[in-house]
């Protein structure tokens, strides 16, 4: 079940911080909303990976 989060996340993660590589340098301009919903989502589909990870670890135990 991890490989199927990772998946998602490591794109999403690869293009933040391409994005906010490329904006640093000033090659290209990415408007802040656009790293910040990235950026929160992210912690939200943690938070909602870890949330699930622990309901499925209390229903196997009982």
């Amino acid at each position: 079940m991890n490989m199927y989060y990772n998946k998602i996340r490591i794109p999403l993660l690869t293009a933040l911080f391409i994005m906010m590589i490329l904006d640093l340098t000033g090659v290209i301009h990415v408007p802040a909303f656009v790293i910040f919903a990235i950026a929160i989502a992210l912690i939200g589909y943690n938070i909602y990976i870890r949330k699930n990870r622990q309901s499925g670890t209390q229903n196997k135990n009982n």
